[in-house]
């Protein structure tokens, strides 16, 4: 998420390093995203899958997952965009020029997402917060609240948020 948030910042008004740097730091980025993304759904996806047939299905878990993976997917799809077709998000940025802003702020909710949520489970795994209180906590604070933050901010920006990953670069014209 910070390498993809440096690429954003490099195609916007002031860029903390130059795409020339940015492009291939993102790209091996991308990489390490992908394997750890793999890794950790298909392991905690599965032993979510192993709770449910064990009669020990959480619901709160199990939102706060599909939460997660969702804002986690909207990565994976600018990944795929990107890998696609290297003209795209070049195309995407001309077209909403602030759309580096929606995904600058994306990012960064991924990395307060990321580090939220270790905080709350070493707290749990630490018996601080646990139970229904740890749900709620992990649910509100770190997907709904910042998530709606996201979305709400979508209409004060010249970007086109989400809908840029059904738009088509040069690859396609």
């Amino acid at each position: 998420a910070w390498a993809s948030l440096v690429h954003a910042m490099a195609c916007g008004p002031s860029p903390l390093l130059p795409l020339s740097v940015a492009e291939p730091l993102h790209t091996a980025a991308c990489v390490v995203y992908l394997v750890s993304c793999l890794y950790f759904y298909s392991y905690h996806w599965g032993r979510h899958i192993r709770h449910a047939l064990d009669g020990r299905f959480r619901p709160w878990f199990a939102a706060g997952l599909a939460s997660l993976t969702a804002v986690h997917g909207l990565t994976v799809g600018h990944i795929w965009k990107m890998l696609d077709d290297p003209g795209w998000f070049a195309t995407v940025a001309k077209i909403y020029p602030d759309q580096w802003q929606w995904i600058a702020d994306t990012r960064l909710l991924e990395l307060y997402l990321t580090a939220a949520a270790l905080f709350l489970v070493i707290l749990h795994l630490r018996g601080v917060l646990t139970g229904t209180k740890n749900a709620a906590i992990v649910f509100l604070g770190t997907v709904i609240l910042p998530t709606a933050a996201l979305f709400l901010e979508t209409f004060s920006i010249d970007a086109v948020a989400w809908q840029h990953y059904f738009m088509v670069g040069p690859k396609y014209w």
